[in-house]
Parts: structure tokens; C-alpha cells; sequence
């Protein structure tokens, strides 16, 4: 048993070739059934990539990823295929992943073609081989890619409904497709563009229409609508191309608002005080800061810190935001108070006489553990009450280990802080930069209390 051969079968069938020449994925997985039985090899698993080009990126070929970490596993010994164009016809990816094969010691077979690429000349056959099997491929994707254009051209879509966006679909055959509105879709569709008119901003379109229609859409699927160009028709710079849902100027209009947008966050880089303290006190989740300016009444920056797993998936309960100059004030009237109080209990924690009982308790133990191997020894104990008694005591000895090899917090920076009677007024003075770092030296996190308050969790 020792000697049998695993072996893995990887199987490839795209859609043209499977309609065109027959190439279907059971007479494939036949054969090599067939072929692996008869040379006495064990199937350890199939690999098929469905609809899968050879051109395709190794990384949209999962089965194909999938082979290779079992490779890399050692799970297979030899790959078996049909015929070498299942394999690959392209020389940069073939010897990639040969590359991988090599280093595991794997190796490989076809059914109905023999290589041999233990010699030059089978290497150079190999090569030969590839090069023409890419050589067809890739004229065979300029006459696809040619036929596309003619088609677009023609107003014909080179694809189905799933390559579609929202709100649309295709029906007809062949050459008789064509592009028309899902009824299913287009009230939602409708509505994007609508509530975007009305209020200029997609987070707000995100969140009404999430909740209008109880999806899960994300902020980026909602501006790739807004920014389709088939929306109003178009494809490929070919207009009329399909029924439009808004029009060329609304399309236009809607990029610079976009655009504008784009340009208001990125023109003017924010640095927020709290970056990475501020936590949700409902799930936990770290809240992340967000800015806007209100150019309307004044070009006063607005800062608050959410928790994102509300603002964009509904997922916590916590819809309040903390507003950062709040948190700052809040924080310039209590922190040295807070300080004092944690210091206060830090060293009730840290006294010598609780570190002497620990250190008392750690020799308490080893006493036991040197009794207890003195009484089995002289076998007044069995072996799994032994086993069990000293497996108890050993964890009680890590344990407070454990506790006294912890490091003492050094209370000097806090007595440096709170020894300063001119420490707050001078952090007014500090820019954002440095106003986050001088938190960051003594908070770890900082929570809502869920009543307008704080709680701090000092380092």
C-alpha cells in the first residue's frame, strides 16, 4: 500500500468550448476514472473548473488553487489530465506552477498525450507544444475580441443578465438579445437616482435605500451605479446603446457631485485626535472617525467618531456618534481626575506586601509538588492520581508565575502629568498630531457610557 500513487484529477471545460466540440466535463472525468484505474492509482480528489478559459488568471481558476494547496500538502503524488491544453496554453503560467510541482516532487500525466520532460528534447517538444497552443489561443481571442466590437457596434450585448448592473436584464437569442429594464429591479433602480437628486450624497442613498427595501448593499455598489454611463444608455462610447434611466445631462451632473466630493476629503487631509481610542460601548467595535465641512454657514470642520458596523450594515444597536470636540472637552475636565483615581488603585495593587504573598503561595506549592513526588515514589500513590494531582498543581504554579513576572506599571508618567498644574493648558496649544499622541502615551480605550459620559481604560 505503501507504493500507490495519489493522484488528483483536474478537469477544465469552458462554456465555448463545451458547446463547440464536446469537451464536457463527465466524458473528461470519465477518461481519467478510466486511465487512473487502470494504472493502479488511488483518486484522491477531482479538481473541475467549470466555464473556465485557459486564459483565464491562475487566481480566477479556484479549483486550480485549490489542486496546489493540496500539493502543497502532500496529499497528491501525480496530476492526471486529459490533454495538455486542459492543463494550460500559456508558457509564463505553465512553468509558474510547474515551478510549485517541482518543489513538492509532484508530477504529472495526460491521458491521450505523452510528454516527456525528463530529457531536452521533450522539454523543447513541451515548449514547442505551448507556444503554438498560445499562439491559437491568442488569435482565437482577437477574433472574439473582434466579433465583440462588430457586436457592440451593432447595439447587440456581449454578455448576459449576471455581468448586467441593478436594474437591468437581457432576453432574445443570439443575435436577437438585447438590453431592457428588469421589472423586477427598477423601482429600486428608479429610487437610487432619485433620492441621490434629492440629497447629493450616496451614504445617505445607501442607508434609505437599505432600509426601504431591506437590502445589504454597500456604499461602493451604490456609486458604481451612480457612475455607469449605461444608465443613460451607453456602452463603450456607444449611446443609445440600451432604454436609459436618466439622461446624459443627470449623468454628467451626478459625476461632479461625485467628483466635488472626492475632491472636499482628499484636498484637506483630517488628523483626528482620537484615531483608534474610541470604542463602541453596545458591540465593542472600534469606532471609526468621519469629517465634513457645512460650506453653507461656514467652513467649520465637523468631526465624530461611529461605530461602522451601524452607520453601514445595521449590525449594532449604538446609532450615536461621538462628537470629537465634546470628547476632547469632556476629557481636558476629567482626565486628571480619572488619572488620580487609577493611580490610587494601581498601588493597592502593587504593594510589596501583595507581591510577598504571591511569592508565598509560589513556595507553598513547589513544597507540595516535592511531597507529592516523594509519595509516589516510595509508591504510596498510583500512577493516575499522581498524573492528575501534579498536573493541578503545575497549572496553580504557571498561574502565579504568571502574576509576579508581570511587569509593575511605572507610575512615574502619570506623577510627572499630575504634578503639573499647567498640563492642560498647555495640550490646548498642541496641534492634532501631537494632541493624539500625548493620549495615546496614557489611554488605551476610550467608551461611551452610554448616558453622555466616558469611561477611560488607562495603559
Amino acid at each position: 500500500m505503501n507504493n500507490v500513487i495519489k493522484v488528483g484529477l483536474y478537469i477544465r471545460v469552458s462554456t465555448e468550448e463545451q458547446a463547440k466540440h464536446g469537451y464536457s466535463i463527465d466524458s473528461q472525468r470519465s477518461r481519467l476514472m478510466e486511465y487512473s484505474n487502470d494504472h493502479k492509482y488511488k483518486i484522491v480528489d477531482y479538481y473541475i473548473d467549470e466555464g473556465k478559459s485557459a486564459r483565464s488568471k491562475l487566481s480566477n481558476r479556484k479549483e486550480l488553487s485549490r489542486l496546489l494547496e493540496d500539493v502543497k500538502t502532500n496529499k497528491i503524488d501525480r496530476i492526471i489530465i486529459w490533454r495538455l491544453d486542459r492543463w494550460f496554453r500559456n508558457v509564463a503560467d505553465y512553468y509558474r506552477i510547474q515551478d510549485v510541482l517541482d518543489k513538492y516532487h509532484v508530477d504529472w500525466e495526460c491521458t491521450d498525450e505523452e510528454y516527456n520532460t525528463s530529457t531536452s528534447n521533450g522539454r523543447l517538444y513541451l515548449n514547442i507544444k505551448l507556444s503554438i497552443a498560445q499562439n491559437e489561443s491568442d488569435q482565437t481571442s482577437d477574433r472574439i475580441k473582434f466579433n465583440f466590437d462588430r457586436m457592440v457596434k451593432n447595439k447587440h450585448p456581449i454578455f448576459g443578465t449576471k455581468s448586467l448592473p441593478i436594474g437591468y436584464m437581457v432576453i432574445g437569442e443570439k443575435a436577437k438579445k438585447q438590453i431592457v429594464k428588469n421589472p423586477d429591479e427598477e423601482n429600486i433602480t428608479n429610487d437610487i437616482f432619485k433620492i441621490f437628486r434629492e440629497t447629493s450624497s450616496i451614504r445617505k442613498t445607501l442607508l434609505k435605500i437599505n432600509e426601504k427595501y431591506n437590502q445589504e448593499y454597500q456604499y461602493q455598489r451604490i456609486k458604481k451605479v451612480l457612475s455607469n454611463p449605461i444608465f443613460y444608455g451607453c456602452y463603450r462610447d456607444i449611446e443609445d446603446f440600451c432604454e436609459p434611466y436618466i439622461s446624459k445631462d443627470e449623468f454628467n451632473k451626478n459625476q461632479e457631485i461625485i467628483k466635488s466630493k472626492n475632491v472636499k476629503w482628499s484636498d484637506k487631509h483630517y488628523d483626528y485626535i482620537f484615531s483608534g481610542l474610541v470604542f463602541c460601548y453596545k458591540c465593542g467595535c472600534r469606532m471609526a472617525g468621519n469629517s465634513s465641512r457645512r460650506y453653507s454657514t461656514s467652513r467649520t470642520m465637523y468631526v465624530n467618531y461611529r461605530c461602522n458596523k451601524n452607520g453601514l450594515h445595521k449590525l449594532c444597536e449604538n446609532r450615536n456618534g461621538v462628537n470629537e470636540r465634546l470628547l476632547e472637552q469632556w476629557l481636558v475636565d476629567n482626565f486628571l481626575v480619572k488619572m488620580q483615581n487609577y493611580i490610587t488603585s494601581l498601588e493597592n495593587t502593587q504593594s510589596d506586601s501583595q507581591l510577598d504573598n504571591v511569592e508565598y503561595k509560589i513556595n507553598k506549592v513547589k513544597t507540595k509538588i516535592d511531597r507529592l513526588n516523594e509519595v509516589y515514589i516510595n509508591g504510596n500513590m498510583n500512577k493516575e492520581k499522581y498524573e492528575n494531582q501534579i498536573f493541578n498543581y503545575k497549572s496553580e504554579l504557571k498561574d502565579l508565575e504568571t502574576n509576579l513576572d508581570k511587569k509593575p506599571i511605572d507610575l512615574k508618567k502619570y506623577d510627572s502629568i499630575l504634578k503639573n498644574a499647567n498640563c492642560m493648558d498647555i495640550y490646548q496649544k498642541l496641534d492634532n498630531v501631537h494632541k493624539r499622541a500625548f493620549w495615546s502615551e496614557y489611554i488605551n480605550k476610550i467608551e461611551q457610557d452610554g448616558d453622555g459620559g466616558f469611561n477611560i481604560f488607562f495603559k
